[in-house]
């Protein structure tokens, strides 16, 4: 496993009864390689703040939120695009050993899926929880996939199909002799 981008832990044995706020803000080394794990220009800036809380006596619960400010590439023009993201989550979690898995019997043909259901929770690393790799992952997938600046015009350069070249002869010309003919 690689090591992550943008490393906060919390430790669950550091997280008192009434839970713990964090407050964290990305280094520029870190924000280079956030932009260079998501395959973009740049990542101006990241930073947010996070409740983290007890959550069934082992486990912890992670209220978080954050703002950032990043550089895509236009998918027309390539030009640089700015935008903020801001995004809030919650997250459980719990050791691996107390999360039982949820998987039906390969032999069942029916599953039923319930979208308002709470996630189940992640399993935490070690123990405690990587608050950085969290925001990171959420970062993710807050990003724009297609990103376009609003004056971006996609300009086509085919010939119109009127302008095709005569050394190209039409598949259906044999056809057309043969539809005058009769």
């Amino acid at each position: 496993m690689t090591r992550p981008e943008f490393r906060l832990f919390v430790s669950a044995s550091d997280v008192p009864p009434a839970g713990r706020e964090v407050a964290f803000e990305a280094d520029e080394g870190t924000l280079k390689d956030l932009a260079k794990r998501f395959g973009i220009p740049e990542v101006v800036s990241l930073s947010g703040i996070a409740k983290v809380r007890p959550y069934r006596k082992a486990g912890l619960t992670v209220e978080g939120r954050f703002k950032a400010e990043v550089v895509q590439s236009c998918v027309v023009s390539l030009e640089p695009v700015h935008q903020t993201v801001e995004e809030s989550f919650t997250q459980r979690y719990l050791p691996e050993h107390m999360i039982a898995p949820d998987v039906p019997e390969m032999n069942e043909r029916e599953v039923e899926v319930d979208l308002e259901a709470e996630d189940a929770p992640e399993p935490m690393t070690g123990n405690g929880v990587d608050l950085g790799e969290a925001v990171a992952e959420r970062l993710a997938l807050a990003l724009d996939p297609y990103p376009r600046k609003p004056d971006a015009a996609f300009l086509a350069t085919a010939e119109e199909p009127g302008d095709a070249p005569e050394s190209k002869p039409n598949p259906f010309a044999a056809l057309e002799k043969l539809k005058k003919n009769y």
